[in-house]
């Protein structure tokens, strides 16, 4: 029996939009999935993406925020975060700071 899949849009902001060419992609995942595979699916998709994404270990760095409805997954479970049908992953690439 093949596991059912269900679709995460995942919605991309400033630099990383403009390297994909779009600010959502929809990515068709397995039921029971976590942040991770999205990620992976996304920068299977759109490869210009894996090294601002993904770092040489496969973790998000620091200075890239990523969101599951909202909360960041700092504050959930990391990358073990688990991905539901209709949710939506926001990922924010790193601010810089201005002066004064």
């Amino acid at each position: 029996m093949k596991p059912t899949s269900h679709v995460t849009v995942v919605r991309l902001y400033a630099s990383l939009r403009e390297l994909a060419g779009e600010r959502e992609i929809d990515v068709a995942l397995p039921e029971g999935t976590t942040i991770r595979d999205p990620l992976n699916r996304l920068v299977e998709l759109r490869p210009v993406l894996t090294e601002r994404l993904l770092d040489q270990d496969g973790n998000i760095p620091r200075s890239v925020n990523v969101f599951v409805n909202g909360r960041d997954i700092r504050h959930l479970s990391g990358l073990d975060t688990p991905v539901m049908p209709n949710d939506e992953v926001t990922i924010l690439p790193p601010a810089a700071g201005g002066g004064a």
